[in-house]
């Protein structure tokens, strides 16, 4: 698709999912699965280079023209195809309902225009601001707004590859976009980010997928068993 031939936001409020590459669709198929079990009303927009007949069904899918590697969410986030997107990466696990309650904060009332989880302490000095860590762009909650759309442009424009998540943060930092950061329950990465398990929301830790249900579920024992041990245990279902 041209730049033009993006379309605008038809929903107020609705998940981004960016999926390039064959390898992406087994773990698009699993985080979708998570997503419907937990929040199934929420409509789900794909911008995707895989055919139709591969992907799974969502309400908007988006034919993009892209390789694999981490340029395309400079490239494609900017377009937001809600008034009020929450972008997800294709590995990331919804665990909880309440993993996407803070967009409710994305309004006039609270004026906020992006929720994000920070990221890693070591980051920080990349960021090159004191006291400011760089967020992580898999769970991004965005606001289509002027200043974010300005930040986003901005991001895209000077991105040449490598530190996606530092330029983000810094696009925000720069267009003055009021932000609120969310804990690592919203994207859990490493285990030791978060106390407890049954605190996390959203888990970006690739070896989860393979606990996903049929239905979208993660049971419970073997979430506390990858917990535990590290290990996650594939179930042998498949989801389709």
């Amino acid at each position: 698709m041209m730049e033009s031939d993006f379309p605008k936001p038809t929903e107020d409020l609705g998940v981004m999912y960016i999926a390039i590459g064959g390898r992406s669709l087994w773990q698009l198929r699993r985080s979708l699965a998570s997503l419907r079990h937990h929040c199934p009303n929420v409509p789900v927009a794909l911008f995707t280079n895989q055919p139709a007949e591969s992907c799974p069904r969502v309400e908007y899918r988006f034919e993009v023209s892209a390789t694999g590697g981490y340029h395309v969410k400079p490239r494609f986030i900017p377009w937001l195809p809600f008034e009020r997107t929450i972008y997800l990466d294709v590995d990331t696990v919804i665990l909880k309902p309440s993993a996407i309650a803070p967009a409710d904060l994305l309004t006039d009332q609270f004026g906020y225009e992006a929720a994000y989880v920070h990221g890693v302490s070591r980051r920080c000095d990349k960021v090159r601001i004191c006291g400011v860590p760089s967020m992580n762009s898999g769970v991004l909650m965005l606001r289509k707004c002027p200043r974010v759309l300005r930040a986003l442009a901005h991001w895209r424009r000077t991105y040449r590859g490598g530190n996606d998540e530092i330029l983000l943060t810094k696009a925000l930092l720069r267009h003055r976009v009021p932000s609120y950061v969310l804990p690592a329950e919203w994207n859990c990465r490493v285990r030791g980010q978060v106390r407890h398990y049954s605190v996390i929301r959203i888990t970006h830790h690739r070896h989860v997928l393979r606990l996903v249900q049929p239905d979208g579920s993660v049971p419970e024992e073997l979430l506390r068993q990858w917990w535990e041990t590290g290990i996650a245990q594939p179930t042998g279902a498949l989801v389709a």
